[in-house]
């Protein structure tokens, strides 16, 4: 493959250009170091604070100005040089308050996390989907329907649970959709480009607003307004008729106290499997304005996608002759706009208490096609945020009220004529209430959420309303053996409501009156304990998990008419295991990171319900048959990442990323004839800088080109005539090597 040729020749071009370093330290106006700051030189990569607050990026020897930025300061521009070392002191900002105070988990919070920085963000990003930039983060797994990342839609579970059981926020607001409680990546494309950072939850976490986090919360920061002016323009072309092109500006600290953001991005790609093509756009802006003691700021994008479906997994005796194969036809396909809005203001009360006050607005609608028929979406969601921080001694204090209201309508045309049209609406409100203490060596940490939603609907049969309350607690203690060394546990329950697809057995128009108290709610206790330690070039956290499920809504392998996941209640289940991560500065000049994840994972009794077929072929009944301590559909046991990134000069850095994930089932009767097998991928990356201003990136993705890379699959399980158990495996097959080249400009 040409492609390949040319990008492997890039990836090992030899670059040399003499180095330096930009150091320093980064504080706060307390005098205490600040971590995880991000240190940027417009142009070269990006450095992140150590725990010591410590930075050093390799440029050439001269004068630069460096952008740093951390949630929770104002973003500062600071010029500095390649002769000693430069000290840079943050003030508080507000910005930010709404996420940091209200929803996300500091450093010394007990609470089981991973960060994405900035930094992180622009060495591993080339354009794939949010899900697949997040896989090296522990126990997380991804696949794409289409086979490749950055076309259709893509896929992300965590410690083995569903993306519909995880919460996604943007800046406080929900991204799922409230009846459903799905989060489609596709609908907002290139999103990564416009965030600062993310923090990845594992467990219960702190409260949050939307669908309560259940096996975790996934919370995106948007990008920080800069203080300095800068224009950013990427453009991108790969295998499987992958391209992509993205300009983006920031206009610096305007008179009057005025900044704003602005990026516009377009992507396509013919997808990996057969008529799975996707093409989108998004434009997201962002402005504020900045007064002595407070902020007002506008956040928002537009997004629009048109994507060949390829929901349907293909059967394995397919793909051994058609790895590419796609039971869905070009037809059949979708086109969905995503619209979000919010409006904060941000205020300091006094040195001690700050309030944020917010309004969103979010829109997702469009339809998706099916063998000639046409299903129709368009939801609402209008909500309002509010939240208070105070500190007093050792003692900080966060309270959040937030209230939403959320409406869609479902419709069937075919041949002309609409079959049906019915609409469900969906209200919440929950306030939440932090404790944190912070003296000397401990650091405790109380939370406690209410939390009350309703769902109503209106079609064609009359369906009585349903309403669930429910009280989230979490608590959990910090203590530092060292200033570089800490220890920590934490308990938390977690309860949510079924999803409207659950209710209703998959049926998108209700055919008869189902019992809305059929399905009960979930509950998970989650116990954490976990150390961390940070020595010089060192870094190191490790934590074990125990998460007891009452009455899981588990997924049963299985899919409704229009693709979305079967589940019901389990009685008693859970998940367990033990999660590490590291990164080492092992020399100057090369950097290893990775994590592993090892769990044991059980559902306690399951009833498999199966098709009898007689000798004719024909359907003559169901029977079922029970199973005991099985392992969860689609829950690997095992997830190992590795890279190495090795900055050959200050113009050439090189990267390579090994992943393994274990094998897992596709049904939950633990069959050893119908599994996602195990396997095992390697990336490989590299950045050229061409001048002061251009760099040209190369991603290889699978370089060995393995072509049984199934992370995701389906099962049809039946019973012959003579009582066996056969059936079918359906998998998701992910794409052969492949690779992107990007040719990045900034000034």
């Amino acid at each position: 493959m040409r492609v390949v040729r040319v990008v492997s020749f890039l990836l090992f071009l030899p670059v040399v250009v003499s180095a330096a370093a930009l150091k320093g330290i980064v504080r706060g106006v307390d005098g205490k170091p600040i971590d995880a700051a991000t240190v940027a030189v417009e142009g070269y990569r990006t450095a992140t604070t150590d725990i010591e607050g410590r930075f050093a990026l390799d440029v050439p020897a001269g004068k630069y100005t460096l952008i740093v930025t951390r949630s929770g300061f104002q973003a500062a521009a600071i010029p500095a040089s390649t002769d000693g070392e430069v000290a840079i002191t943050l003030r508080p900002g507000l910005a930010e308050n709404i996420v940091v105070s209200g929803i996300r988990a500091e450093a010394q919070t007990p609470v089981t996390k991973s960060d994405v920085d900035r930094g992180t963000i622009d060495r591993d990003y080339y354009g794939q989907d949010i899900p697949l930039l997040l896989r090296d983060t522990p126990s997380i797994d991804t696949y794409t329907e289409s086979g490749i990342g950055g076309s259709g839609y893509s896929y992300i579970t965590l410690r083995g649970i569903s993306p519909t059981r995880l919460n996604f926020t943007l800046d406080g607001v929900p991204l799922a959709d409230s009846e459903d409680m799905g989060t489609w990546f596709a609908d907002f494309p290139d999103l990564a480009r416009s965030l600062q950072s993310v923090q990845v939850q594992r467990g219960v976490g702190t409260s949050t607003v939307g669908s309560p986090a259940f096996g975790g919360s996934i919370n995106f920061e948007s990008i920080a307004l800069a203080p300095a002016t800068s224009t950013s323009a990427e453009v991108g072309v790969g295998s499987f008729g992958t391209k992509n092109a993205t300009v983006g500006y920031q206009s610096g600290a305007l008179p009057g106290g005025y900044a704003f953001y602005a990026r516009l991005s377009a992507d396509q790609s013919d997808g990996f499997r057969e008529s799975s093509g996707f093409r989108g756009h998004n434009l997201f802006v962002s402005a504020a304005k900045q007064n002595d003691n407070s902020q007002l700021r506008l956040t928002g994008f537009t997004a629009h996608e048109w994507t060949q479906q390829s929901f349907d997994a293909a059967d394995a005796d397919t793909l051994a002759t058609n790895l590419r194969a796609n039971p869905l036809g070009p037809q059949d396909r979708d086109s969905f706009g995503y619209d979000l809005a919010q409006l904060q203001y941000l205020r300091a009360l006094s040195p001690q208490t700050n309030m944020t006050a917010s309004a969103f607005y979010q829109r997702g609608y469009g339809w998706y096609r099916l063998s000639g028929d046409q299903y129709g979406l368009d939801g609402l969601l209008i909500g309002s945020m509010v939240t208070l921080s105070t500190t007093h001694g050792p003692w900080t204090a966060n309270y959040g009220l937030h209230v939403n209201e959320f409406q869609r309508t479902h419709t069937l045309d075919s041949g002309g004529s609409r079959l049906y049209s019915n609409y469900g609406t969906k209200g919440e409100a929950n306030a939440f209430a932090k404790l944190r203490y912070d003296e000397g060596s401990w650091h405790l940490y109380s939370d406690a959420q209410l939390r009350t939603t309703n769902f109503h609907y209106h079609g064609d049969v009359a369906i009585a309303p349903i309403r669930w309350t429910f009280f989230n607690p979490k608590l959990g203690a910090r203590y530092d053996l060292s200033p570089t060394t800490g220890v920590y546990s934490s308990a938390g329950i977690s309860t949510r409501e079924p999803t409207r697809n659950d209710l209703f057995q998959g049926e998108d128009n209700a055919s008869f009156a189902h019992d809305l108290h059929a399905v009960r709610p979930e509950r998970v206790v989650d116990l954490e304990a976990g150390w961390d330690a940070h020595r010089g070039p060192l870094t190191v956290s490790a934590n074990v998990y125990a998460m007891e499920f009452r009455h899981e809504i588990a997924s049963t392998g299985e899919l409704s008419d229009i693709g979305l996941l079967l589940r019901r209640n389990v009685d008693r289940s859970y998940r367990r295991g033990i999660e590490m991560e590291y990164g080492w500065q092992a020399m100057p000049k090369l950097h290893l990171r990775g994590n592993a994840s090892i769990s044991r994972n059980r559902i306690h009794t399951w009833t498999q319900f199966y098709d009898v077929y007689d000798a004719a072929g024909n359907i003559t009944g169901s029977e079922p048959i029970t199973y005991h301590d099985v392992n969860p559909v689609l829950t690997p046991a095992m997830i190992v990442n590795q890279s190495i990134d090795y900055l050959a000069s200050s113009s050439l850095t090189l990267g390579v990323t090994g992943r393994h994930v274990g094998r897992s089932y596709l049904d939950n009767t633990n069959n050893a004839s119908f599994v996602a097998p195990a396997f095992s991928t390697i990336d490989a990356s590299s950045a050229i800088r061409l001048s002061r201003d251009t760099t040209l990136r190369v991603q290889i993705n699978n370089v060995l080109n393995d072509k049984r890379v199934f992370p995701s699959g389906y099962s049809y399980l039946f019973l012959t005539p003579e009582k066996t158990i056969s059936g079918i495996s359906y998998y998701y097959p992910q794409a052969t090597r492949n690779a992107v080249v990007m040719v990045d400009f900034r000034r």
